[in-house]
């Protein structure tokens, strides 16, 4: 019996044999109040530095890169979403966070698709950025050595993001 249920386990991919798989998960973390609305928050450069920690600012207005192991959200474990630090518009779930290794928070998803925008940079390194669609914040990078379903790793910067406990 124990065989029959492994090997229906190794056969089904990202689902699960109990409960719900990642994918429906995640899914469901997309509601209604979460998803983008198309308005964008254009701030000047001032009203961003008063907003923002130094920190934020490098990382957010500028592209910067926050030190990895040494950031705030890498070993959250807990269970909440991920607000984009410049405007608060929700970008990941815990459900889809992931230990990379890299030594910044990953995730395989966005909470809502169209709350992030993705902008392939470099000529011969190309890499993908991944910016906050309502404010426009440099939040991280994409890369496509993640785990399934996606196959991606939304790697973050933690100072670009503020993590809400559920």
């Amino acid at each position: 019996m124990i065989l029959i249920f492994s090997l229906l386990a190794i056969f089904q991919g990202p689902s699960q044999v109990f409960g719900e798989s990642k994918t429906d998960l995640a899914e469901k973390d997309c509601l209604p109040e979460y998803r983008f609305d198309g308005k964008k928050l254009i701030l000047s450069e001032k009203e961003w530095q008063e907003r923002l920690t130094p920190e934020q600012f490098t990382i957010l207005r500028k592209g910067g890169t926050e030190t990895p192991f040494k950031n705030a959200y890498n070993a959250n474990k807990e269970n909440g979403i991920y607000v984009c630090a410049g405007c608060g518009l929700p970008l990941y779930s815990s459900n889809t966070k992931f230990d990379s290794g890299t030594g910044w928070p990953s995730f395989w998803q966005p909470i809502c698709p169209e709350n992030v925008t993705l902008t392939e940079e470099g000529w011969f390194f190309k890499k993908t950025e991944v910016s906050c669609s309502r404010c426009r914040g440099h939040l991280g990078d994409v890369f496509n050595d993640g785990p399934q379903p996606t196959g991606k790793r939304y790697c973050m910067d933690s100072a670009s993001l503020k993590f809400i406990p559920k």
